[in-house]
């Protein structure tokens, strides 16, 4: 198996994995929203961090990094709703 190979199939379970630690916090949403708040900072950072990451993956030459572009974005999204749903 190639190096390049290896990085593709842990870049992936990096990116899947990445998915489901944004998903995580649906369940805080749902709380802010229902008035449990939890605090915002948390959430906030990881969304400030996500984005660099985003950035970054698209701004990569000589083409795009989907792998660290899809799963922050995720959360970008996510974290930033936390963020504001947290008041």
């Amino acid at each position: 198996m190639t190096k390049q190979k290896i990085n593709r199939i842990v870049g992936s379970i990096g990116a899947f994995i990445g998915i489901i630690v944004f998903v995580a916090y649906i369940p805080q949403i749902i709380a802010n929203l229902q008035g449990y708040k939890a605090q915002p900072f948390q959430p906030l950072s990881a969304a400030i961090s996500c984005l660099i990451w985003v950035i970054y993956g698209w701004t990569k030459e000589p083409k795009k990094d989907w792998v660290l572009i899809i799963p922050n974005s995720a959360g970008v999204i996510l974290g930033g709703i936390t963020f504001l749903t947290s008041f």
